[in-house]
């Protein structure tokens, strides 16, 4: 029980709270202030947590339990230079996202023209699954009890005004997916902006992650390219699929 109120205190340091102090990580972990102070003092005693002025933040010590995973599915050594690879072939960046409870995280990214896209991503971050084409594919390509499952416990924020939140209009769009074998999604997450995404699955049918690129919305107007896009991204897939 100490141990998984501690990760929920690694947890509520990301990208919006990057420096919290103990009052603060109670509130977000809904933790009494007693076992915050208790937990974060341990976190900062093992390293994982620097304070300056009563104001806590991590250290890149935390990075050891990203390592073991990386490792293990030899992200760095064979995932990212088949990344890079496709990259330079799509002339942009491309994602590899898993399911990580009821969000996409980018396991691999090998980055393309930073100016394609206006929100910068990298490895860790994590994505809607609704509104976006990486994160959609995770449920599309899902089996049908975790893809259902995700569609009602996943949160549907509505990032503009074209973002889809029906139940019923997403499930349109998973099933046209599914039949196209890939994911389209435009101005959903940020206006201007869309996203291809495709499945990374094992020869069983097992689905691993999923793939994806993005870019301004011109960059996918021409049916042909955006169909070389999406024989490019399964060919990457493939590669992954045979070492992760």
């Amino acid at each position: 029980m100490t141990f998984a109120k501690g990760l929920e205190v690694l947890a509520a340091f990301d990208a919006e709270d990057r420096e919290l102090t103990i009052p603060e990580v109670a509130r977000k972990t809904n933790l009494n202030r007693t076992v915050a102070r208790r937990l974060v003092l341990t976190l900062e005693h093992l390293n994982y947590l620097e304070c300056n002025n009563r104001v806590y933040r991590l250290t890149p010590r935390i990075l050891r339990l990203a390592g073991g995973f990386l490792q293990g599915r030899d992200i760095g050594k064979h995932v990212s230079p088949i990344l890079a690879t496709y990259s330079e072939k799509l002339k942009g960046s491309v994602s590899f996202a898993m399911l990580d409870g009821n969000e996409a995280v980018y396991v691999a990214h090998s980055p393309g023209d930073p100016r394609m896209i206006t929100l910068g991503f990298t490895v860790g971050s994590r994505l809607p699954l609704h509104a976006t084409a990486i994160g959609r594919a995770l449920v599309a390509f899902s089996g049908w009890e975790t893809r259902e499952r995700l569609l009602e416990v996943a949160p549907r924020v509505k990032y503009t005004c074209s973002t889809k939140i029906d139940l019923d209009d997403l499930r349109d769009d998973l099933d046209l997916s599914v039949r196209n074998g890939f994911v389209y999604v435009q101005d959903e997450f940020e206006q201007g902006v869309a996203s291809l995404a495709v499945p990374v699955k094992r020869p069983d049918g097992a689905l691993i992650g999923s793939l994806g690129i993005v870019g301004p919305n011109p960059r996918f107007s021409n049916e042909k390219n955006k169909l070389e896009k999406v024989r490019l991204l399964h060919e990457c897939a493939g590669s992954i699929a045979m070492i992760v």
